[in-house]
């Protein structure tokens, strides 16, 4: 993809993150923060001019062509090529959803890219009473269902430009090693880009024929992925036949409180881990995870929807991420060997009482 003169005139911010292990074990711990200090750089006005439609900059900028995907990326410290981990938000967030979880990563050696999805972002709910209404009309959008992965490969060309042009990214991504996590909305794009087809029976407006199977919208370059809170079969994103075609290993992270959508319960989610292919697959069900949990906004001072659970969750979930990226994206066959349930259960605390760890 040929990078757009708005792309290439995006302004530039530089944030200095610097921070460290406090101990040589905290290293060895898959939870804690890790060794690398992170710089931040902001590309705030990035647009893919090849879309079509208009600018779904919240319910500003109609008429404009192409589509804003704003991206902060986080980027350890070092001079060699590293792995490069995607973050797609769910709905109503924005890209620093999981900035916690981001620096988390790139403090342990990733390349960290947080998008912002701006047609189903924190700005498209201000000012709404109506929270529930516009969060079930963004994740039924047509636009934005099919148009989140999109975002992920204009944001993976980005990567790729940037490893060959930018002063500061130059020579330092690599492009042979790509994965993706996110969270709800963001679940359903990491599936969907790895493989996953997107059900056509709930989208405004329609898309011919109306019921069945999407478009396939993988993108062969992501070797992996992780999806926090994965739907199963049901409302809004996926029918039984969505499930055979996911191709890359993937990570699911889920628990016994994370209702769906459309009133369905934590199990279905579980549930639609036996309708995975046979692969190097792995879900994470965590008692008494709820929805919420699995964001993480660390880091920005935003007020993020209460949870007794939230920071029980946290370290599990980001040991079990950094286990597998590491399993998939660096070929660490001894981090595979600790993603079990016996592996996993040194970060349980508090209201989180047990894990299991189902294999495909």
């Amino acid at each position: 993809m040929t990078t757009s003169s708005a792309a290439r005139r995006a302004p530039l911010v530089v944030l200095p993150l610097l921070f460290a292990a406090t101990s040589a074990d905290a290293v060895d711990d898959a939870s804690a923060r890790g060794p690398l200090a992170v710089t931040t750089l902001e590309f705030a006005d990035l647009v893919d001019a090849n879309r079509k439609g208009p600018v779904a900059d919240a319910k500003k900028a109609r008429g404009a062509s192409g589509r804003r995907v704003p991206i902060k990326v986080h980027l350890p410290a070092g001079d060699r090529p590293v792995p490069v981990v995607i973050v797609s938000h769910g709905a109503g967030g924005d890209w620093d959803t999981h900035l916690g979880q981001a620096l988390h990563l790139a403090s342990h050696g990733y390349a960290v890219l947080c998008l912002e999805h701006v047609g189903s972002n924190r700005a498209m709910l201000a000012g709404s009473f109506q929270f529930m209404k516009v969060m079930e009309a963004m994740t039924r959008d047509a636009d934005e269902v099919l148009g989140r992965p999109r975002d992920v490969r204009f944001a993976i060309d980005r990567s790729e430009e940037w490893n060959r042009t930018h002063e500061k990214l130059r020579g330092r991504l690599d492009p042979d090693r790509v994965g993706i996590m996110g969270h709800s909305y963001g679940g359903f794009t990491t599936l969907a880009v790895g493989g996953m087809r997107p059900a056509l029976d709930w989208l405004t407006p329609r898309v011919e024929p109306g019921r069945g199977l999407g478009p396939d919208l993988r993108d062969r370059r992501v070797r992996c992925g992780v999806a926090l809170s994965p739907q199963g079969v049901g409302e809004p994103f996926f029918i039984r036949e969505s499930f055979g075609s996911l191709a890359v290993p993937t990570l699911g992270i889920t628990g016994t409180l994370d209702r769906q959508q459309g009133g369905l319960s934590a199990e279905n989610r579980r549930e639609g881990f036996a309708l995975w292919p046979d692969g190097p697959h792995r879900l994470v069900w965590l008692t008494n995870a709820r929805h919420v949990d699995f964001t993480d906004s660390a880091g920005t001072g935003r007020r993020e929807l209460p949870s007794p659970t939230r920071a029980d969750v946290q370290p599990v979930v980001r040991a079990a991420m950094l286990l597998f990226f590491d399993a998939h994206l660096r070929g660490a066959a001894e981090a595979e060997a600790k993603l079990t349930a016996a592996g996993l259960k040194p970060f349980l605390r508090g209201g989180v009482t047990d894990v299991e760890v189902l294999a495909k």
